[in-house]
This record gives structure tokens, sequence and C-alpha cells, in this order.
């Protein structure tokens, strides 16, 4: 429960000045964990998110620290997959901060909800995008834990029919070597239960980067059909995943390929050790099936002007034509990036770097105020799966009855095959 001082932590509200240069201008959403707000940066005029943490949770201490995990996960990552972070801090009352750069479009799940089941080169480009954003995230030492079409944002893109994935939310991200995983007690059933591998089911915290291939075979499964492989209440979900063969998705679709739905069913391998091992082989494997060119040869191929750095600093007020002389001038004689010097000359801070070198690759460079925010966000048609955190005496009770089920079913001599009719499955 939260204590007297929890009580004192309140949101910030739309107009608010934060840290003295980012005015909150709209709310995006809220979830359990944050609140997510768009922002302007007040110097550089570059559009930002923020996200709060939610103060109105009963185990807020832990949310702090699960909080400053995803933040310390995510500044891990490089990439054009994950959202840059900006800054990190805490508002006056102590609660936690990240800015992000600012996306333009809407997450998978929208895209599922819009337009059903997508085209076999559309969901395999989708897929592929997020095993080489994992694929990175893995060798940097982190495991997300929570890999579904709401956590997967799709950003509009100049090119004709493609989009760029971004990975977000990594709240519940495993970070290898990191002391504080014991300290938050993630140890239980934490996830989203229609995603998560079996042994994730078991424990969250002896889990690797397989896991993972698990949760984006999920996905993958759901892109093609519509429907994850295991659906239902929460109790059949888990009975599913821990007894029951993944259905063929051509059971569904049976014009998917056979040898895509071979990798699909490869992801889905209930045993760790017969499962597709790392991200990079699931990007090999789906490759014959995706797009004739990946989505990051076509920005690369896409030409762009972009102002310097320098530049946009000094037209924007965030450093004076004079500082950023005698920048250049230490710079020619180190081998640090004038962004480096600028900051350990303490012309700048670091968040303000961050910001300046995210306006630059989005090639706002204008001195106009920014582009009117676009409409609200639009309200999600169906409902998705949330992360669901099952606590330890819940987790062993579901797991005892599941079991029972099994130890039921194999002593009245019950089989499922691949071939064996399966009842109806409950729509989400």
């Amino acid at each position: 429960m939260t204590n007297a001082a929890d009580s004192l932590m309140s949101l910030p509200v739309v107009g608010d000045i934060i840290a003295g240069k980012y005015e909150l201008v709209r709310t995006l959403g809220e979830g359990g964990m944050g609140v997510v707000f768009e922002a302007v940066h007040l110097k550089l005029q570059q559009r930002l998110a923020i996200k709060v943490l939610n103060p109105k949770q009963e185990a807020l201490a832990e949310a702090i620290v699960r909080f400053e995990r995803e933040a310390r996960a995510v500044a891990r990552l490089e990439g054009a997959h994950v959202a840059k972070v900006i800054d990190v801090d805490a508002l006056p009352s102590g609660l936690p901060y990240i800015v992000l750069e600012y996306l333009v479009g809407h997450d998978l799940g929208v895209e599922l909800a819009d337009s059903g089941p997508l085209p076999i080169d559309v969901a395999v480009d989708y897929a592929m995008q997020t095993a080489s954003a994992l694929a990175a995230a893995h060798a940097a030492g982190v495991i997300h834990r929570d890999i579904k079409p709401a956590n997967l944002f799709l950003c509009d893109l100049t090119l004709p029919g493609r989009k760029l994935v971004k990975l977000l939310d990594f709240g519940v991200a495993k970070i290898i070597g990191d002391r504080e995983e014991k300290v938050t007690g993630i140890d239980g059933c934490l996830g989203t239960p229609e995603y998560m591998a079996p042994e994730q089911l078991r424990t969250a915290s002896d889990i690797d980067g397989r896991a993972d291939v698990w949760s984006l075979g999920v996905v993958l499964y759901e892109l093609l059909t519509g429907k994850t492989p295991y659906t239902g209440s929460l109790l059949n979900v888990v009975a599913g995943i821990a007894a029951d063969p993944v259905p063929d998705p051509r059971r569904t679709r049976p014009a998917l390929p056979e040898a895509l739905a071979a990798v699909i069913l490869r992801m889905l391998e209930k045993d760790p050790d017969r499962r597709i091992k790392t991200m990079g082989d699931v990007v090999d494997a789906l490759a014959p099936f995706g797009p004739a060119e990946r989505v990051s040869a076509a920005l690369a191929a896409v030409p762009r002007t972009v102002a310097r750095i320098g530049e946009i600093l000094v037209a924007n007020g965030v450093v004076t034509s004079s500082q950023l002389d005698a920048a250049v001038e230490v710079q020619r004689n180190t081998d640090r990036r004038l962004g480096r010097v600028l900051v350990d000359l303490g012309f700048l801070d670091a968040a303000d770097l961050m910001a300046a070198l995210a306006k630059q690759e989005s090639g706002a460079n204008s001195l106009a105020p920014p582009p009117p925010p676009p409409p609200p966000v639009r309200t999600r048609r169906v409902a998705r799966p949330e992360t669901r955190r099952l606590p330890k005496r819940g987790r062993w009770a579901l797991i005892a009855i599941v079991a029972l089920g099994v130890l039921g079913a194999a002593a009245l001599g019950a089989s499922s095959g691949d071939d064996a009719p399966r009842p109806t499955e409950t729509a989400r």
C-alpha cells in the first residue's frame, strides 16, 4: 500500500514546465506503470515525449525501481528501432520521469484492430525488424520479457508502404548482471500471459533471450491469423501454454507457406533447447518471406539534408557563437565529438545535446514553432492483454491447478496431437 510520503507525489498536468525547459503540451496515453505526455523543448522547439511514473499504484517503491530499470535498459540501446532517451530525472516530489524522442504513428495493436490479419510480407517485415532490435538488446544484456503488439510502435516514414518498428516499454526488462533484479522481487510470473514462454510462466528471472523468441513467435502468429495460439481465460491460456501442442497457424490461414508455418512453430517450441536460439537466426529464417528490401537499407538510401549540430544549437539560442567557436577550437586538438566538447566545457547539458541530436535526425532545423499537434490519439477499439503479475502464492496455485489438470487428462488416457480436433476457442 502507498504510505504518506507516496501520497504527496502527484502527476504534472498539461501546461507545467519540467526542469525549466520541457513544457507539457498534452497527454498521449496512460497505463498502470506511467503516463506519457507530449512536450516541447522550449529553446530547441523540439517535440518530445515524457514518460512520468504513475504514483497511483500500491507497490510504489517497487514501481520506482522498475521505472529506473527501464531508463537504464533503454539507455543501453542504440539504433533505429529503440526510442532515443533524451533525459532521465525526477520531479521535485521525487517522481521519476524519462524524456524520449517523439514518435509519430501508432502501435501494432491498433494496426491489428484496424486491419485484422496482415499480408504475409508485411507481417514478416515487422517481425524481422523486431528481431533485429531484440538482437541488439540481447547483445547489450537486455531481455525485454514483454514483447506484444502494444509494445511495438509503427513509425510513419516517407517511404511508401513502409513503417519503422520501435520497441517500447522496457519496464519489466531483465538486465543481465543487474543487482536490482532481486531487489524488486520480480521472480514471479511477470509479463502478458498470452505472449509468455513456458519457462517464463514458471519464473521471470531465470530466463534468457529465447523467451523473447517465443513471444515474438506469438506476435507473428497473431499478425498472420488474427489471434494468439492460446486464448480464453487466464487459466485456459496458462494451461494451453503448459500442456497443449501449438496449433498450426495454417488451420486459421491455410494459404500460409508451409515453410513459414514451420519457422513459427520452431519459434514456439516449448523446450527452449529446441527453439530457435537467437534473434539473428530468426531474421535469417524469416528473410525468404519478407520484403525484397529491408527497411534499414531503404532508409539508408533516402538522401537527407540536415544542419550541423552546432548550427542548430546556435540558431535556437542554446549556445552562443563564441561558445561554439571555443568548443570547435578545443575539438581541433582532441578526438572528441563537438557535442561532447560542448558538454564538457559546461556550455550545455547532456539532455539538451540529445534533444538537439534528435532534432538534427528528424530534419526539423527551422526556427519556426513545431507543427500543431495531431488529432488526439485514437482510442483502441479492442481490449488488449495487459501486463499482469501473479503473486507467488497465486502463481503456484495456478501452476498446481494446471498440473493437476494435465495429470488428470493423462490418467484418463487423453491425448492431443497436431491432427486432433480442438475445442472451440473463446474469443478475446
